[in-house]
């Protein structure tokens, strides 16, 4: 069946004013709209409440960072993220008295420096004076003495008679053209040494078998500072050190790895040993 549009409008129209139609509200709809919108109020009220905490919170934090104090004295000591830095403000402020300016204060947490009157001066710590003196190395006195003019009763520049005359045993003589190498010993000499005789400028080498001392402090064992020092002039030679002992002689110390191993005196004009 086909209607034309103004009737199917009226249709329509019918229908939905027809009573059945309608949903009455219940009783409590009023009630319950209020409600809920005293709900979205209040949640609107919560929301700003905690916004603004947080920003009260951010604001604290960030004047935390720096906090000025003003001391008693006039000090201000300001912090930033725990450092603290102390700054005094120019002294002498008062009418008719120019500025003096102004010394940084100490930095740190731990100790703040008072600053001191105006016009008085604060005294610095003196230096401490140290006790320490260099010591002189300790003396070598070990063996029989081998003084710088012989060994014993024996005396440079004595000829092979002089040096049996003063009750000394010479032995196992290995000769050379000009000079006798002997083992000498006996009551004139404080130990048994090697020594050697020139034919002609008499006895120029004494060397102990033991190591002996000098006078100045140098025995077995020495180190090599400790004869530079009793020594100053002396000089290296191949294993060991040379040293005037007179004018006239020289020392002739071995080293070895515990110190001086053997001591020598040696004329030093001599046609026998270079």
């Amino acid at each position: 069946m086909n209607i034309s549009e103004d009737e199917l409008e009226q249709r329509l129209r019918a229908m939905f004013a027809d009573e059945r139609l309608d949903l009455p509200p219940p009783g409590d709809a009023s009630a319950a709209i209020v409600a809920g919108a005293g709900r979205r109020r209040r949640r609107r009220r919560n929301l700003q409440a905690v916004t603004g905490a947080a920003a009260a919170v951010v604001v604290v934090a960030a004047g935390l960072t720096m906090v000025r104090i003003h001391t008693e004295d006039g000090t201000a000591v300001m912090s930033a993220d725990g450092t603290d830095i102390s700054v005094k403000p120019p002294e002498n402020l008062t009418q008719g008295r120019p500025p003096q300016p102004s010394t940084p204060g100490p930095t740190g947490t731990q100790s703040i420096e008072v600053a001191a009157p105006p016009g008085t001066t604060t005294p610095k710590p003196s230096r401490p004076v140290s006790s320490h003196q260099p010591t002189a190395l300790p003396s070598v006195s070990t063996g029989p003495l081998l003084a710088a003019d012989g060994f014993g009763r024996l005396k440079l520049g004595m000829s092979e008679a002089e040096v049996t005359a003063q009750s000394v045993t010479l032995s196992e003589a290995q000769t050379g053209a000009s000079c006798t190498v002997y083992k000498a010993d006996g009551s004139g000499v404080p130990a048994t040494a090697s020594v050697v005789i020139s034919k002609v400028v008499g006895l120029v080498v004494v060397t102990p078998d033991v190591v002996a001392h000098t006078a100045e402090g140098v025995g077995a064992g020495a180190t090599k500072e400790q004869v530079l020092a009793a020594y100053p002039t002396a000089k290296d030679e191949t294993g060991g050190v040379v040293a005037p002992a007179s004018a006239a002689a020289d020392y002739h110390f071995l080293l070895g790895d515990a110190g001086v191993a053997q001591t020598s005196l040696m004329s030093v004009n001599q046609d026998c040993a270079g």
